[in-house]
């Protein structure tokens, strides 16, 4: 809305301001001095203001899940249901419109003192979703722009090589779950993709695996990508083809007598496995899609490229193998001081 100010025109303050189809108008405001004039402009200021709507927090989240549904991926459906479960826990059921910064500094702060990636994780889902409150008339601002989420150490991502994988290989006694850790390894795709993944998004003939939303399963962000298939990726896959396949090819690449296999269990059998090994104890599943795109930067291949392959809608995102890019470059010019 247009800025809205004071004018005098002979003895009286008249007030210039814009209604809401953007025309301009004057009234008087039948005040001779500027002080009792700018205590009118003040009063017709607030009167303006949309009222905002009354609405408790957990009314408020009601809506917005129900808008996540619809919008985006069930894991951030789920994310927010954590941080919403935490936040009505920690100030009861309160109207939204009490949230204030001093409320939300102490929450974010107790959720740090035991996990500052935590912290982090329900600051930027409650920056969200009171975006959203404000878009639909139930804030003005947003408190929680007010105060500074912690910041969560720095750590590289783990990854693995093809002999450390190797290991990890001769510990699983399963051959479904041997190729499914094979496949995160050569794809970089990640657990809820791959144990998603049907036939009918793999294209053996064109080498290529399309990672796209359907009725059960939507992706992270709902960005879709290809994946071009490595030699060694598509001979997973023909070890895992079906004998008879039915004509939609609905089937699961990765199942248990045609359901769809367990995410968790697969990240608890490579644990185990993990276990048995000399390897870094802290490696885990996802550290899987973390060595697809480490050994591709060490093998010299662009960031721009990483991110396109592991579905990352910023930039930023992939920055996180950066270091590996100057590390390899810096053995790189070794050679010259040979």
């Amino acid at each position: 809305m247009k800025n809205t100010f004071l004018f005098k025109r002979g003895e009286f303050y008249y007030l210039q301001y814009f209604d809401e189809y953007e025309n301009k108008k004057r009234i008087s405001t039948g005040c001779k001095k500027k002080t009792e004039a700018i205590e009118f402009l003040m009063d017709f200021e607030e009167n303006r203001k949309p009222k905002l709507k009354q609405i408790s927090l957990k009314e408020f989240f009601e809506l917005y899940k129900n808008h996540i549904k619809t919008n985006l991926s069930n894991k951030y459906l789920k994310d927010i249901q954590t941080t919403e479960t935490k936040l009505i826990l920690f100030t009861g059921n309160i109207p939204l419109l009490k949230i204030n910064a001093l409320i939300l500094d102490r929450f974010i702060s107790s959720i740090a003192i035991y996990s500052k990636f935590q912290s982090v994780k329900h600051y930027n889902n409650l920056r969200s979703a009171f975006n959203k409150a404000i878009l639909w008339g139930y804030l003005e601002v947003n408190p929680i722009l007010r105060i500074k989420p912690a910041k969560p150490p720095k750590n590289n991502p783990l990854f693995i090589d093809e002999f450390e994988l190797g290991k990890i290989l001769e510990k699983e006694s399963d051959d479904l779950l041997r190729d499914a850790y094979k496949f995160g390894f050569y794809s970089g795709m990640r657990l809820g993709e791959i144990v998603n993944l049907k036939w009918n998004a793999v294209e053996l003939s064109e080498r290529i695996i399309k990672v796209q939303n359907t009725e059960t399963f939507t992706t992270k962000g709902k960005r879709e990508r290809i994946i071009p298939i490595n030699d060694k990726l598509y001979n997973v896959l023909l070890s895992r083809l079906p004998k008879v396949m039915t004509i939609n090819k609905d089937e699961y690449v990765f199942n248990k007598k045609g359901f769809r296999f367990n995410g968790d269990f697969i990240s608890k059998r490579f644990k185990k496995a993990l276990r048995e090994t000399d390897l870094n104890q802290n490696i885990h599943l996802h550290s899987l899609r973390h060595s697809f795109a480490s050994n591709l930067v060490m093998s010299g291949i662009s960031l721009y490229t990483i991110q396109n392959l592991l579905g990352h809608r910023d930039a930023k995102t992939s920055q996180i193998y950066s270091h590996l890019k100057m590390d390899y470059l810096k053995e790189a010019v070794k050679v010259l001081d040979r």
